[in-house]
C-alpha cells in the first residue's frame, strides 16, 4: 500500500483536471479494475435540491431494516471520509488508502489524456469499497448532473430517484428547466423503476418524455397519499405511518414523501423492508449540513443553502418557524452560483448579515458579496475570516442566527462557533 503522501499527491495532480464531461474515462477505469460496479444493487439519486436528505432517510431506514447498506454522498462537510459509509461506518484511511493505491496502479498505463478526474476517482473509490465489503444496497448519489455525471454507470438500478429540480450549474446542464431535466432523467434505465418529486411542469415534462424514450418505469409522489400532522412534524405516506421528520423545514415533506415512495417501491420488489423498522430509521436519519442547530445560545443553524430553490425553501422555513424573530445571517458563496437571486429572497428576512469568503477556488469575495448587499435595508459587515464571522453575528445580539452557503465551507462556521464557546 502507497504511503499517504504519495496518495495525496496523486490526488492533487488529478484535482487540477477540474470537471470534465462524459463517462469514457470512468468506464474505462472500472473496465480495468473488472467492472465491480455489476455487483451492487444500486439506489441511484439525482436532482437539484434534496438529495441529501433523501439519501440520508432511505439509508437509515434500509440500515434499520437489517441491510447491510452503502452509501456515496457529496460534498462532504466535515471530512472527506463521510463520502462513504456502510451502516453509517466511514471508510477507514487504510481502506481508503488501498484503493487508492489500486487505482493508481491501474492507471500506469493509462494515457494523461485518459486519467480520471477527482470526482470520478471518488466514485470508482465508492464502487470498490461497497462491491468487496459485499453491500446489499448502495445508495449513489449523482454530482450535479444526472446522463452524464460520474456516478451514471449502472446498467440497471433498482430504483432511480429524482428530486425537486431548479435552476443550478446551468454552465454544464443548460439554461431551462427543460434542459436541466433532461440531464437529469439521464439516471433512468429501460425497464427499471424511476421515481419523481413534485416536479415543475415542464420538469415533469421532460421526465415524463425520456422515460417514454427508454421505457422506464416512471411515477412521481402521490400526493394524495400524504397526510401530515404539522404540531408533531409526522407525516404518513401509503403504508409508512405517523413517520416523524428528521429534518428542520417545511420543504423535508417532498423530501420525506419521496424517500418513503422509494422504500414503498424497494418492498414492491420483494426486499424485506419492515414498515414500522423503516419509519423509525428515518426519524432517526441525520445529515449534517441541513438546517443543523449548532448551538442553543446563541442559536445558531448551519445549512448548505447554494441556490435560487433552496432560497425559497429557506424563507418558508423562516416564514413558519421564526416569524417576528431578528434574524443574522451568515453568507459565504462560490462565484458560479445565483448570488443576487439568493440574496433578493433571503436579506429581506434578516436584520444584519455577516459575509465571509470560503475556503474554496472558486470562492466569490467577502467584499464582493457584502457590495451586492448594499440596496437591501440590512446591516451588512464584511468578516476576515471564520472566527471573526462568528464573533460579529454573535456581537449582533440577535434572535438567530443562520450561516448559509455552500456545504464545504460549514464546517469552518461549524468550528468557529464551537470556539467561542
Amino acid at each position: 500500500m502507497i504511503d499517504k503522501n504519495k496518495a495525496y499527491e496523486f490526488i492533487d495532480r488529478i484535482t487540477k483536471l477540474g470537471s470534465k464531461p462524459g463517462l469514457s474515462r470512468i468506464k474505462m477505469l472500472l473496465g480495468k479494475l473488472g467492472n465491480p460496479e455489476k455487483s451492487l444493487k444500486v439506489v441511484h439519486v439525482a436532482g437539484t435540491n434534496g438529495k441529501g436528505s433523501v439519501c440520508a432517510m432511505v439509508n437509515s431506514a434500509l440500515i434499520n431494516s437489517g441491510f447491510k447498506v452503502g452509501k456515496f454522498q457529496s460534498p462532504v462537510v466535515f471530512s472527506e471520509y463521510e463520502m462513504y459509509t456502510i451502516n453509517n461506518d466511514e471508510i477507514s484511511e487504510v481502506e481508503y488508502l488501498g484503493f487508492i493505491s489500486t487505482i493508481m496502479d491501474t492507471l500506469s498505463d493509462f494515457d494523461e489524456s485518459d486519467f480520471p478526474t477527482l470526482f470520478e476517482v471518488q466514485v470508482a473509490v465508492a464502487i470498490l469499497f461497497f462491491s468487496s465489503n459485499h453491500v446489499d444496497i448502495a445508495i449513489i448519489e449523482a454530482g450535479m448532473g444526472g446522463e452524464e455525471d460520474a456516478t451514471n454507470v449502472f446498467s440497471e438500478t433498482l430504483c432511480s430517484v429524482i428530486t425537486p429540480i431548479g435552476f443550478d450549474h446551468m454552465q454544464f446542464l443548460g439554461d431551462t428547466l427543460t434542459d436541466i431535466a433532461r440531464h437529469k432523467a439521464g439516471i433512468m434505465k429501460k425497464g427499471c423503476y424511476a421515481l419523481s418529486a413534485k416536479q415543475e411542469d415542464e420538469v415533469v415534462d421532460s421526465l415524463n418524455s425520456y422515460s417514454s424514450e427508454i421505457d422506464a418505469k416512471l411515477q412521481f409522489v402521490d400526493y394524495n397519499h400524504i397526510r401530515f400532522n404539522a404540531s408533531k412534524n409526522m407525516i404518513t405516506y401509503r403504508e409508512f405511518k405517523n413517520v416523524k421528520m428528521p429534518f428542520f423545514g417545511d420543504f423535508q415533506i417532498d423530501n420525506t414523501a419521496l424517500a418513503l415512495e422509494t422504500l414503498h417501491i424497494l418492498k414492491y420488489q420483494r426486499l424485506h423492508i419492515d414498515v414500522k423498522k423503516a419509519g423509525e430509521g428515518v426519524s432517526n436519519a441525520f445529515l449534517p449540513g441541513r438546517m443543523e442547530k449548532i448551538s442553543d445560545k446563541p442559536l445558531v443553524y448551519i445549512d448548505g443553502c447554494h441556490n435560487e430553490d433552496a432560497a425559497i425553501r429557506i424563507k418558508e422555513t423562516v416564514n413558519n418557524h421564526f416569524m417576528g424573530k431578528d434574524i443574522t445571517f451568515i453568507m459565504g458563496v462560490l462565484k458560479d452560483k445565483e448570488v443576487s437571486k439568493m440574496l433578493s429572497i433571503l436579506l429581506p428576512l434578516g436584520k444584519s448579515l455577516v459575509t465571509v469568503t470560503p475556503d474554496n477556488e472558486r470562492a466569490l469575495p467577502a467584499g464582493l458579496l457584502a457590495n451586492d448587499c448594499f440596496n437591501y435595508d440590512i446591516d451588512v459587515t464584511i468578516a476576515s475570516g471564520f472566527d471573526d464571522a462568528a464573533t460579529k453575528a454573535i456581537d449582533y445580539d440577535n434572535d438567530v442566527i443562520i450561516a448559509l452557503g455552500s456545504l464545504s465551507y460549514l464546517k469552518d462556521i461549524k468550528e468557529a462557533f464551537l470556539n467561542e464557546r
